[in-house]
Parts: C-alpha cells; sequence; structure tokens
C-alpha cells in the first residue's frame, strides 16, 4: 500500500512539474528578459513544492495504532464487536446491527476515541481511556469520557478475536 501511495505522490509531482514548464515555455522569453528574479524564485518554489511531496510520500503511511491493538475484539458482556485498524480508524458493531466508525489515537497506553460525526450516539465527542492488554484480553482503565453509552461499552472485558 505505500508503494502505491508513493507512486501516485511521484506522479501528482511529475504533474506539477510538467504543467509549470508548460505555462513557463511560452512565456520564456519574456520572463526571463524582463524579469529574471521572479523567474529564479518561482523556480526554487516549484524545487520545494516537489521535494515536499516527494519526501512525504516516500514516507509512505504513518503507523496510528499499536501493533498489540490492531484486530478484532469480542466484548464478553454485550457481544459487541471493536476492531481498531493499523490507520486509526475503529469500528464497532453491536449485538443489535448499529455499526458505529470513528477515530482514534494513541500516546502510548492511552487511547482517545472519537466517532464520525453523523454517528447515532455523541458524534465527534472525544473519550480517553487507558488500555490494558494481557494476552488475548484487553482491559480498560481511567476512563475520561462523557458519552455515557461509549463509557458503558467499553467497561467491559474484551477479548481477541481470530484472525
Amino acid at each position: 500500500m505505500s508503494q502505491l501511495s508513493t507512486i501516485n505522490c511521484l506522479r501528482f509531482a511529475t504533474q506539477v512539474v510538467v504543467g509549470q514548464f508548460t505555462a513557463d515555455a511560452a512565456h520564456r522569453d519574456a520572463r526571463r528578459s524582463k524579469k529574471p528574479l521572479i523567474f529564479a524564485i518561482r523556480a526554487l518554489t516549484l524545487s520545494g513544492l516537489v521535494l515536499l511531496f516527494s519526501a512525504g510520500c516516500a514516507s509512505g503511511p504513518k503507523i496510528l495504532v499499536p501493533e498489540s491493538v490492531i484486530g478484532r475484539w469480542r466484548g464478553v458482556a454485550s457481544g459487541a464487536l471493536l476492531e481498531f485498524t493499523p490507520t486509526g480508524i475503529f469500528v464497532v458493531e453491536t449485538k443489535d446491527g448499529v455499526t458505529l466508525l470513528g477515530r482514534c489515537m494513541f500516546q502510548g497506553t492511552r487511547v482517545a476515541l472519537r466517532y464520525q460525526l453523523g454517528a447515532a450516539i455523541c458524534p465527534e465527542e472525544p473519550g480517553q481511556y487507558t488500555l490494558e492488554i494481557e494476552g488475548v484480553n484487553m482491559r480498560t482503565a481511567d476512563p475520561s469520557d462523557t458519552c455515557f453509552d461509549r463509557r458503558i461499552m467499553m467497561a467491559q472485558a474484551w477479548v481477541r478475536e481470530g484472525k
């Protein structure tokens, strides 16, 4: 996936360069004779932008979620399914068929959970928890969450499902 992102970024950078040089070619003589400093500044700026895109794209996507958390977890009490993806997206599927999508951000073992705008419960209200993982078991501690439904759901014990 990171290779595909790198290829797309390089294509974008190439299109920027080709488009710029095509436009510059039409007015090359006029610019060089009248405003050489402006032309030099534009060329340096364009080069800097291409380097910026290339450096940012070549590094690929960052891992936002610890490896120990990535995967599917089943709630012992509710039967709900909680899935953390490597890209920082989490999904909750309740036994009643409700699916909630959100973003998570980790700082060590502390996670901030925020459902997407338009979610059935607590849209855009963040909640923070400390995750305690032992083998295939996960528990939360130190909740800081004003969303009652999410706080109740996260308070249960979780068991990792097979991959």
